[in-house]
């Protein structure tokens, strides 16, 4: 399905690898979180290569069942051994405190204070991700291997000074407007600190399919990017656009996790199912291209939110590693040695194709010759004479024959190409050669 790489895209990747590890560099370290200035700078860096519009929502806006929480500011988290050196300190690792950690001060016996420290029970030497961003809670998170150096009645200091300010939570959203109003929502999330495939995945892979989709000059759909904090932020986003999104989306997904070792992307079909995108992602499922996942509201990112009562939105998920499947997941281990580059380009470019493709989704029927077949010779589709042609142009002749017979308007290109068993290059290329001959129409 996908092109070899040839020199030319190899050189274009070089490329690639240099601003996608530029930018990765630019956003790891930043301590992001729900709402305050880390979320802000993260989504101004990215801001130069999506243009988004932001919408925001003050802390204490209630949205449904939720309310937007205040932004939460360090002024230090640093835990001490009795001789001043430091076992972890919140300005060197930024997962070092519990996520919305409310102010603490203690000074004494290791023993008394170990409710204080989190630590991952399967990677020792990692520091864990913990949050409590709606209830109030303190904490340190520190590696395993580190708290089992502690002696129980060796004296540790533990200092967290943090503040609550009321600010806005943002939403990014972009809009590419096609020839359709008929909308696709690409969506990913940006509030982890120092997470690699867990948290930057989506928002490097949503870049690359941005500069895909803007160079497409005569685009079928529209499609609407959006980047917000995770849950929070993606209800905020349903908040202010669910008329519109229940009138004209038909299709979606959130991007995450697409970085890891997997070889195959996994599609999380949405609540219902149904589709235009279920119903591609099944297909390429049938052929073995990708793998798919049930939907689940246990597990996952925002489609959990776009698929909840009241909504029910026709939104899955794409990740080549998916979220709570690997061991690094909400770690420190969770970085660029295990979230490769090279993964980020490799998904984008599969993710390309897919909406390639996807553009091509709609119901087909003939706009000329609605009766009988259509003479192919009179617009030059069919050989001078019956003798036998090369494989590759009989294949095309054979999918242009195909899509033809097919085009009545109850038929897309996944109907005809799980009808035909046909290739989807050479049905593609077919479809393009149709739609310049004025043959055929894609509702």
């Amino acid at each position: 399905m996908f092109k070899k790489k040839n020199k030319f895209l190899k050189k274009n990747n070089k490329k690639e690898l240099i601003f996608y590890n530029e930018l990765f560099a630019k956003l790891f370290l930043i301590p992001r979180s729900l709402v305050g200035d880390g979320f802000k700078k993260s989504i101004e860096i990215l801001s130069k290569y999506i243009p988004y519009k932001y919408h925001y929502f003050p802390s204490g806006t209630k949205v449904f069942d939720w309310k937007v929480p205040k932004a939460w500011k360090v002024n230090r988290g640093v835990l001490l051994k009795n001789d001043g050196s430091e076992i972890c300190n919140f300005f060197k690792n930024n997962l070092s405190l519990i996520q919305y950690s409310t102010p603490l001060k203690f000074k004494g016996k290791f023993k008394n204070f170990k409710k204080y420290l989190y630590h991952s029970d399967k990677l020792e030497k990692s520091t864990p991700y913990i949050t409590s961003y709606y209830n109030k809670n303190h904490g340190f998170c520190i590696p395993l291997k580190e708290k089992n150096k502690i002696k129980d009645d060796e004296i540790i200091e533990g200092i967290i000074d943090t503040e609550f300010k009321n600010d806005n939570l943002i939403c990014g959203v972009k809009k590419l407007a096609g020839k359709s109003k008929k909308t696709i929502l690409i969506s990913t999330y940006l509030c982890h600190p120092s997470m690699a495939n867990n948290e930057l995945s989506g928002p490097l892979v949503m870049i690359g399919l941005y500069n895909f989709l803007k160079k497409i000059k005569k685009r079928r759909y529209t499609y609407l990017f959006v980047i917000n904090p995770e849950t929070i932020g993606s209800l905020c986003f349903l908040k202010k656009f669910k008329n519109h999104l229940k009138k004209s989306l038909i299709g979606g997904f959130v991007l995450t996790c697409l970085g890891g070792p997997n070889k195959k992307i996994y599609y999380k079909l949405s609540k219902n199912g149904n589709s235009i995108l279920d119903k591609f992602f099944l297909y390429l499922n049938e052929k073995n291209e990708i793998n798919i996942l049930n939907f689940d509201p246990t597990e996952g990112s925002d489609e959990r939110q776009y698929c909840s009562p009241g909504f029910e939105l026709p939104v899955g998920r794409l990740s080549r590693t998916s979220p709570g499947t690997y061991k690094e997941y909400h770690t420190s281990a969770d970085n660029k040695k295990f979230m490769k580059i090279s993964s980020i380009i490799k998904s984008k470019d599969q993710i390309s194709e897919y909406l390639r493709i996807i553009e091509y989704t709609g119901k087909i029927f003939r706009k000329k010759i609605k009766n009988g077949e259509v003479f192919l010779s009179k617009y030059n589709l069919y050989p001078k004479t019956n003798i036998a042609i090369k494989n590759r142009k009989n294949n095309l002749q054979k999918a242009v024959l195909t899509i033809l017979s097919y085009a009545n308007g109850n038929y897309d290109l996944i109907d005809i190409l799980k009808i035909s068993k046909g290739n989807i290059k050479t049905y593609l290329e077919a479809i393009d050669i149709l739609l310049k001959k004025d043959l055929i129409k894609i509702l």
